[in-house]
């Protein structure tokens, strides 16, 4: 056994492509490609996105691989493009996914983040729509009963980019007259700051958020277009309703239905099958937390988050997994029931070899009273990984 020498190594300057060295690639990405391929999703995501690319200039990033980078962001947890362009960059089987072959480098996450605000909204809701056209075609989808979910992301969001939804009003207005109420007229900067910090509340629903499904007038709009509503109700109290009659009779059927023993089955089966997946499919493809501004970008990474979550549904189906890390741990389960049947059949094989010793009973209360100390017994436990 040799030192390591000190001095720097020359690297070659001349490399071939033959001699660097290759990983074979992830069973779930190649499965997941051969589905892409068979219905022809790069011809199809091309001609949708061809009018946002031009003839001349710098070439873009192709739709089919864009697309595939936010899948990647799914189902590798992923909740930042850096992230995804650096991992696309330190895998084989991620480059061998989007269609890259050597020396072609993956795209940077400015590429990426440039191509996302190039498409508009319309085309990752059609995006989405193909996606789970492949779960109808496969038999996944079926039923006329819709059911909705909704849940809390937190974002990198400054109170200064918020605005009120029924008003219009931006936080730096909503700063103004509380001045002007307060009596500073006009009020510079730094009396603004100060209320800022003085102002109790700053994250309120009242002032920046919904508040919640179950309204009066939601209620009236659903009946309007012929939809029976299964909306669970808070308790409220007693509530006036002689100026309401019509507002009365939609909240009263609503609350019929729910209590009902087919609005309770449904209520069951949405928290079976709404919130568990919504649940998993924010912890898996890490969007609990955005780093996007505006609704319209969110909305974007969101829809082919989803559609990846469809395809993992997919996926399971051919495979019995949804997710890549799913699948190294049903190996890992493998390899553990095999050296678990390997060990138990190794001790039934060496059972009679082991000696037997008679003890009278004398002797066995006097052992009794003797600690015994195991010396060299090594326990090893296996565990599955999902």
């Amino acid at each position: 056994m040799g030192t390591r020498k000190r001095h720097a190594k020359q690297a070659s300057m001349w490399v071939a492509t033959q001699d660097l060295p290759r990983s074979a690639a992830h069973p779930f990405y190649a499965g997941l490609n051969q589905i892409l391929s068979r219905h022809d999703f790069d011809g199809f995501v091309e001609g949708l996105c061809e009018r946002f690319y031009a003839d001349e200039g710098r070439p873009g990033l192709p739709p089919g691989r864009y697309f595939r980078l936010l899948l990647i962001g799914y189902f590798e947890g992923l909740d930042a493009e850096r992230a995804m362009a650096w991992r696309a960059a330190d895998s084989f089987a991620l480059r061998e996914f989007l269609g890259l072959v050597l020396p072609e480098a993956p795209p940077d996450h400015s590429t990426i983040s440039r191509t996302r605000r190039l498409n508009d909204l319309e085309t990752h809701e059609a995006v989405f729509t193909w996606m789970r056209q492949r779960l109808a075609d496969a038999g996944l989808v079926k039923g006329k009963t819709v059911g909705i979910d909704a849940t809390t992301l937190e974002a990198n969001a400054a109170l200064r980019s918020i605005v009120r939804r029924d008003t219009g009003e931006s936080y730096q207005d909503l700063l103004m007259k509380l001045a002007q109420a307060s009596g500073i007229e006009p009020p510079t900067r730094a009396d603004l700051a100060r209320i800022d910090r003085k102002r109790k509340k700053k994250g309120s629903n009242d002032d920046v958020g919904d508040k919640g499904y179950h309204s009066n007038q939601a209620l009236v709009d659903l009946e309007a277009v012929g939809v029976r509503s299964y909306i669970s109700e808070p308790d409220r109290g007693r509530r006036n309703w002689k100026k309401k009659p019509g507002v009365r009779a939609a909240v009263y059927r609503n609350r019929r239905r729910i209590r009902g023993p087919r609005g309770l089955r449904l209520l069951r089966l949405r928290g079976g099958r709404l919130e568990r997946p919504f649940a998993h499919l924010y912890e898996t493809g890490g969007m609990r937390r955005v780093h996007l501004r505006g609704h319209t970008n969110i909305l974007k990474r969101l829809l082919i988050h989803t559609g990846g979550f469809n395809l993992g549904l997919l996926m399971r189906q051919l495979i019995g997994v949804g997710t890549p890390r799913g699948l190294q741990g049903r190996l890992r389960a493998v390899v553990a029931a095999l050296l678990t049947l390997i060990g138990s059949l190794s001790e039934l094989a060496t059972r009679h070899r082991r000696p037997v010793w008679q003890v009278s009973p004398i002797d066995r209360r006097s052992i009794a009273r003797v600690g015994v100390v195991h010396i060299g017994v090594r326990e090893m436990a296996f565990t599955t990984v999902c």
